[in-house]
């Protein structure tokens, strides 16, 4: 399928000098953005009710300087690929599927590391994340579906950070950015979230 390379990995098949790729917009494609967009305020009537744990995997894949985020049709800011951890799978297998599903991108588990990890609470659920890096040399065509996303970009991390973001994309894609810059690395802790093996504050 592809091969490590010095500059990151080299993926198979026809490669896009794209920076946007556009979900469909058939007709049929609104309802469901319309469904996907009631659905998630209900489920998060429900989780300010209960406030849930939740299990969570994120993929930031990179091509050189820019990072590849998705628009999401129920909500107002941009996110990494990723979504929920199944019951019978690991936070990589997850991580594998989301970018598959709302991407269309196929990556083997030798592709991605573990670049962070970290809890807080967002969308009203104790969130426990991890989030993996992927580096390609080249980006493929992307899939995205135009129902749940609606968009996906590769931007310069700082573009991200300018506008609304979870609590643990901001967390760390600023330890990204204090890295390069030769910064002490920042622990979850340090950039105000807490450690999966901390207590929760009351």
């Amino acid at each position: 399928m592809g091969q490590a390379a010095a500059g990151g990995y080299r993926v198979g098949g026809p490669l896009s000098g794209r920076s946007t790729w556009d979900g469909r917009k058939r007709p049929r494609d609104r309802f469901f953005r319309a469904a996907y967009w009631l659905g998630f305020r209900v489920l998060r009537t429900g989780w300010f009710i209960t406030r849930p744990k939740h299990q969570g995997a994120l993929v930031a894949v990179w091509v050189e300087d820019r990072v590849l985020v998705l628009r999401q049709s129920y909500r107002v800011h941009l996110n990494l690929p990723g979504g929920g951890v199944g019951r019978h799978e690991s936070a990589l297998e997850a991580a594998l599927r989301e970018l598959r599903e709302e991407t269309g991108l196929v990556l083997p588990p030798e592709a991605l590391r573990v670049a962070w990890v970290g809890e807080a609470l967002w969308d009203f659920r104790r969130d426990h994340v991890t989030i993996f890096e992927a580096h390609l040399e080249e980006m493929p065509d992307l899939t995205p579906d135009g129902r749940e996303v609606v968009q996906a970009r590769l931007i310069n991390p700082l573009a991200v950070l300018a506008g609304p973001q979870a609590p643990f994309v901001e967390a760390y894609l600023l330890q990204r950015l204090a890295q390069e810059a030769g910064a002490p690395e920042a622990g979850p802790q340090e950039a105000g979230l807490t450690p999966p093996d901390a207590p929760a504050a009351a």
